[in-house]
């Protein structure tokens, strides 16, 4: 006799203040030759680096150079043959992100966006937070339906995560739930997991 289950689903969500920022960085400058705008950017870059000192070196990396002809750029901001782009990545506690910005600003650099984060830590734990909530709401709609109907809801048979959809073109739920606000006073980034179960039912 095949037993009798009951299927259901539920999310759960749990949020915490970012702990990381990323500062995206531009340090563009041109030149007449290639070389000669990449090193001038190269040096531009090098600038907007001294006057951060309250991180260390290894929180300022180097993502991305391009080297454009103008001729190539819809109204460019300069009448060099060459203009070249290098792109820093500057991680920071959230609180320091603002200053950074302004320092950057200060030294003739542009800033992109600021992005805040959660460490692979934090979001593991708020996953798992997420998960247990998600669990336990499961087994409450699945208890209420059965007992409308006069069964007892048993052990799990099946348990399966769904993806939840946050309605956004953004990874605040995947990864390392990144935010990409710009404001340098963030809301909590929330985590949230979906799941579907299979109960037994007994009399």
């Amino acid at each position: 006799m095949t037993s009798r289950t009951i299927t259901t689903d539920a999310i759960g969500r749990h949020g915490a203040i970012p702990d990381l920022a990323t500062v995206e960085v531009l340090a563009v400058d041109e030149g007449e030759t290639v070389s000669d705008a990449r090193a001038i950017a190269k040096d531009r870059a090098s600038t907007l680096r001294e006057p951060i000192t309250d991180i260390s070196t290894d929180q300022v990396r180097t993502v991305d150079i391009q080297v454009q002809d103008t001729d190539e750029i819809f109204d460019p901001a300069t009448d060099a043959q060459f203009q070249a782009t290098e792109r820093l990545h500057i991680d920071c506690v959230p609180k320091n992100a603002d200053s950074i910005a302004v320092d950057v600003i200060s030294a003739g650099g542009q800033i992109k966006t600021v992005q805040f984060q959660l460490h692979e830590d934090k979001h593991q734990e708020l996953q798992n937070k997420a998960i247990s909530s998600a669990m336990e709401r499961a087994r409450e709609k699945a208890e209420q339906m059965a007992a409308a109907e006069g069964f007892a809801v048993g052990g799990v048979q099946e348990a399966t995560t769904k993806e939840v959809s946050t309605g956004f073109e953004s990874i605040v739920d995947e990864a390392l739930a990144s935010s990409p606000e710009t404001d340098l006073h963030p809301a909590p980034i929330t985590v949230s997991e979906g799941v579907e179960v299979v109960y037994e039912l007994s009399e």
